[in-house]
């Protein structure tokens, strides 16, 4: 591929859990990872691989939202996640993907195949170090999903959203989040009814705690935004 694009890169926190987000990969590992991918630009709503499919190659997120899913035989659809930019997807159980990923915004993403990525691995005992630490940030983000999930009040799931979707975005986050993805992903993703998200987000608007617009999130009342994050 052409190098003269952004490298792929992949961030996360180290394994202690201590010292915050940081690029994982030094420019030698990321220009061995761009000449080992195939770049694609995709469009919002592109799919990038399907539940069921072999699973052949490992994604890196260069810059959008994807979020990754699986219909289920009741209809309803359960969403894993979402994956922003330098996160790493596309890993497999039994050599098929476990989910869908598609886009929720225009999306840059490096695709890999696994093959080339296991020699990568093996040549390079830092670089498989760092993927570790990446994939033990994956287990944190899953867990705290199961946190968040927990919760029996919507606005406070809504507001674990929030912050978390503000600690994905920088290592300094700001009072205003992007929210790319629609009320309908984000009741799938917190296990709430979409007409219970809506009613959540009016709640925490009316009080004053957060105010949502077009894509975005505000939080007008830091205190007490914290304060609803870290409630039992």
């Amino acid at each position: 591929m052409n190098l003269e694009l952004p490298l792929p890169t992949i961030r996360a926190m180290s394994l202690s859990g201590v010292s915050g987000k940081r690029p994982l990969l030094s420019d030698q590992q990321r220009r061995r990872l761009a000449e080992a991918a195939t770049l694609l630009k995709l469009p919002a709503r592109a799919i990038v691989y399907r539940v069921g499919e072999p699973a052949d190659s490992v994604f890196i997120n260069g810059g959008g939202v994807v979020i990754s899913f699986k219909d289920m035989p009741s209809g309803k659809r359960r969403v894993a996640g979402f994956r922003f930019y330098a996160d790493l997807f596309g890993l497999a159980d039994r050599g098929k993907y476990v989910n869908t990923a598609r886009t929720v915004t225009p999306a840059t993403i490096y695709k890999i195949p696994v093959e080339t990525l296991t020699a990568l691995l093996r040549q390079d005992a830092d670089l498989e170090f760092q993927f570790v630490c990446k994939l033990v940030h994956e287990l944190r983000q899953s867990q705290r999903k199961a946190i968040i999930v927990a919760r029996r009040d919507a606005p406070g799931r809504i507001a674990m959203f929030v912050d978390m979707l503000r600690h994905n975005e920088s290592e300094r986050p700001h009072d205003t989040v992007e929210m790319p993805m629609t009320r309908a992903d984000i009741g799938d993703y917190l296990n709430l009814a979409h007409e219970s998200v809506s009613r959540a987000c009016r709640r925490l608007t009316n009080m004053g705690i957060l105010e949502f617009g077009k894509g975005t999130a505000h939080i007008r009342d830091r205190a007490r935004f914290d304060k609803l994050v870290t409630r039992n």
